[in-house]
Order: structure tokens, then C-alpha cells, then sequence
């Protein structure tokens, strides 16, 4: 009977999304600066984009379900809406249906055990880069020229349990299973994967709300279409095993340090001369440095992520990154973003995949956002990024894009959130799932 009471005190919160997209998309399939063909040129597109979202006490506040899911169709014109490739081979189109789908159970019965069940799958357009190549029957991945569409689809499921020993201390055990799954059969053989990893830490949480962690990780990840000369070149997969350390020390209200540092033995499944040692590490800070302004910065050192499995799959990322959000007035946001990273292969000689890259590159990221909420409900949107990738192997080849994305928006919710310092926007929590979706 107290649960049912409880449950009828407790509000799903819920939000509605609605809204419509333009686009102007520079040299999407990242062509080097010197090239003449004719795919590395501007284009423009619009979408028609639906989310929605919802917020449901189950049983209490202490046990909730997430829904946030977001639907985007993409027009493109005329140049990457029906265009060949060099060998005639198409016509192809980059139209496509973009998907984002997340679900999170959290919940904590009792003071002593808690936890979360989440599912998350995400389908987007291939993050190309290099440009057109000539297909090769001989460097993986074979006979594909490189503009083709491709939406690589990505399922993510994690369940965490957590023992709460004391009220400082908890043991958390993290199980998470992923797969990434290609539509062109050149990338299919070379790169679907999946991945299980099982963690296990011990944390300590102070009265500041800081925490300290440290514990370990074991993912195990498989390449299931690779063929007999792949697995002879690549591997048909890795073994990660990481004893890491992580810790978020409020030092003020408004400041908060974060840092991780991992050791990492990678064991190779059939190729044992390849194994290796790799660092995980990133530091980070974020400083409130007024109710209006506030800057976030990140330094790093690790391997690349495992939903990026490309031709620079087995690569090593060093990188800082700055972003500063400015909140002009209650309706206005700015937000600014940089990064430089720099990515070099581990161990795999690049002459042995077909698709263009040096295995020492460096990326430039520059970003800007504009938030204005015309009204509570609807609400403009101007983002535009800029990325270069310079290869320094064999001389300087910059390779460029950029994109700019004005959206208009109209958001239904059933109540309104709180008006503090992190949600000046009056959002219920349904609505700031679609923002952080987004």
C-alpha cells in the first residue's frame, strides 16, 4: 500500500518534440584540399525531425523510467541526393532516416542495493573521410570506393548493480555489451563488431559530493566477418584489461576537477607479437565562473572508442579540448567549442588498408552554438562546425569540411522544471533528455 501511495504522489513528466532542420554541408566525404573530384563540393539539405521523451517514477522519485527517442528524415539536393561514383557504379543518395533510440531503468529499493538496466541504438550517417578511392580486391576493406552511403547502426546494453557498504563506500559491477553493425558489404567483412565488457570498482563518495574509484575492466572484442587473410593481417580481435582510478573532487561549489588513469594490457587473439601496453588517462575541469558563464576543459590520452571502428580503428588519440556555454539571457545561449587531437596507429602498418589515412593525423574541431527560445515552446537553433585533418606522414595534406544547422523547433511538455542555475529554461527532466540526446 505505501508503494501504491507513493506512486500515486509521483509525476511522469513527459515533452514533445517537434521541428524542422536546414543544412549547408561542405566536402562531406572529406576530400584532401587538392583534389578535383567532383563529390568535394557544397550542398545543401533540410529535415523533418521528431523526438519525444518521458520521465516516469516507478514506483518513486528513487526508481524512474527514461524514454528518449528522436526520428530525423534527411533531403538532401540534388548533388548528394543522386550522384555516381567515379566507375559510373550508383546512382546513390545520402538521403536517409536518422534514429536515436535510449531507455534507462534506475533503480534503488532499498538503501542498500541500487542500479540501472539501459539500451541505447543509434543510426547515423558514416563519418566518411579521404575522399574517393579505387576499389581495391586486395587491401580491406575490399571493393568499396569510399562515397557510397553507409549508416552504420550501434546497439549498446549496460546493467549495473551497486552494493552500498557503508554510507561513504559502494561496490559497483558493470556489465556492458555493444555491436556495430555496416550496410556495405567491404566494411561489413572488415569492420562489425562487438564487444563485453564486465567492470568491478569500489568507489568512496564524501560529504562534498566528490568521489574516488578505482577498480577494474575486462572487454573482450571480436571482428565476426573478418576472413582468413584478415585475421592473418588484423586479427579476428582484441583483449583490453584495465586497472583505472577515477575521481571528481569538488573543490568549490562551482569548480569541479575530474581526472582517469587507466593501464591497459591489450592481448591480440592470434597475432601475440602485437600485444601491447596502452595508457588511459584524461584530466578535466568544470568551473561555474558565474550564474551566466561556465567553461568545461578535458586533456586526454587513450585509445580511440570503439564505436569509431574504421581504417583508424587501432589508433591512439592525445588531445585537449575547451568549451565555454554563456548564458546572455534567460531565452539566449552561446556555446563555443575547440580541440586538438592527435591520432597515431598502434602497430598496424595503414599500407595495408585501402582507405586513405597516414596513421599520424592531426584534427582541428572548432564549433558554435546559438540558443534563442522565441517563446517557452519554440525555440531557434544555429550549429556549425569546422573540422581539418592534417596527415603529417609523407607531407602536410589538410582535408577539410564543415557544416552549418539551423533548426526550428516546438516543444509540448506537461509541467515545467526547476528555474536554477543548471536548467535556466524552466525544462521538465523529459525535455533535458532530448537536449542531451541531441
Amino acid at each position: 500500500m505505501s508503494l501504491i501511495s507513493a506512486s500515486a504522489r509521483a509525476t511522469a513528466e513527459y515533452a514533445l518534440q517537434s521541428g524542422v532542420s536546414w543544412y549547408r554541408i561542405d566536402n562531406p566525404f572529406m576530400f584532401p584540399g587538392d583534389s578535383d573530384n567532383k563529390l568535394k563540393t557544397s550542398d545543401s539539405a533540410w529535415s523533418t525531425d521528431v523526438r519525444g521523451a518521458l520521465f516516469l517514477p516507478l514506483p518513486t522519485e528513487r526508481s524512474n523510467l527514461q524514454l528518449t527517442a528522436s526520428v530525423s528524415q534527411m533531403h538532401y539536393g540534388s548533388t548528394f541526393g543522386n550522384y555516381t561514383d567515379l566507375n559510373g557504379n550508383g546512382p546513390y543518395s545520402l538521403n536517409q532516416t536518422k534514429k536515436q533510440f535510449q531507455g534507462m531503468y534506475t533503480w534503488e529499493f532499498s538503501d542498500l542495493l541500487r542500479g540501472r538496466i539501459r539500451h541505447r541504438t543509434d543510426d547515423r550517417l558514416y563519418n566518411y573521410f579521404g575522399g574517393e578511392i579505387t576499389p581495391s580486391t586486395t587491401t580491406p576493406p575490399r571493393g568499396i570506393s569510399n562515397v557510397e552511403p553507409e549508416f552504420p547502426h550501434i546497439r549498446e546494453d549496460e546493467v549495473e548493480v551497486a552494493y552500498r557498504v557503508t554510507n561513504r563506500f559502494d561496490v559497483p559491477l558493470t556489465w556492458t555489451q555493444q555491436t556495430l553493425s555496416y550496410t556495405v558489404p567491404g566494411r561489413v567483412e572488415m569492420y562489425n563488431m562487438n564487444s563485453n565488457a564486465i567492470q568491478a570498482a569500489i568507489r568512496y563518495t564524501a560529504g562534498t559530493k566528490s568521489t574516488l574509484s578505482a577498480g577494474v575492466r575486462r572487454n573482450r572484442v571480436g571482428f565476426p566477418n573478418r576472413t582468413a587473410q584478415d585475421v592473418a593481417d588484423f586479427d579476428s580481435g582484441y583483449t583490453d584489461t584495465e586497472f583505472f582510478t577515477d575521481a571528481a573532487w569538488r573543490y568549490t561549489e562551482n569548480t569541479v576537477f575530474v581526472a582517469h588513469l587507466g593501464s591497459i594490457a591489450r592481448h591480440f587473439n592470434t597475432l601475440p607479437n602485437r600485444d601491447s601496453r596502452l595508457v588511459s588517462g584524461e584530466l578535466g575541469v568544470d568551473w561555474h565562473y558565474s550564474t551566466k558563464t561556465t567553461f568545461y576543459g578535458r586533456i586526454w590520452d587513450r585509445p580511440q572508442a570503439n564505436e569509431e571502428a574504421d581504417s583508424r580503428l587501432y589508433v591512439i588519440t592525445r588531445g585537449v579540448q575547451g568549451r565555454a556555454v554563456w548564458q546572455a539571457t534567460p531565452k539566449t545561449r552561446v556555446s563555443l567549442l575547440a580541440s586538438l587531437e592527435s591520432q597515431k596507429s598502434q602497430n598496424f602498418a595503414t599500407a595495408q588498408i585501402s582507405t586513405p589515412t597516414s596513421g599520424d593525423d592531426q584534427v582541428l574541431r572548432l564549433g558554435f552554438r546559438y540558443d534563442y527560445d522565441i517563446t517557452r515552446r519554440l525555440a531557434l537553433r544555429v550549429d556549425a562546425i569546422r573540422e581539418q585533418t592534417t596527415s603529417k606522414s609523407g607531407g602536410n595534406i589538410d582535408y577539410r569540411r564543415s557544416t552549418v544547422q539551423v533548426s526550428l523547433n516546438y516543444t509540448f511538455d506537461n509541467i515545467t522544471g526547476p528555474f536554477n542555475f543548471d536548467n535556466q529554461q524552466g525544462y521538465n527532466r523529459a525535455r533535458q533528455q532530448i537536449e542531451d540526446l541531441r
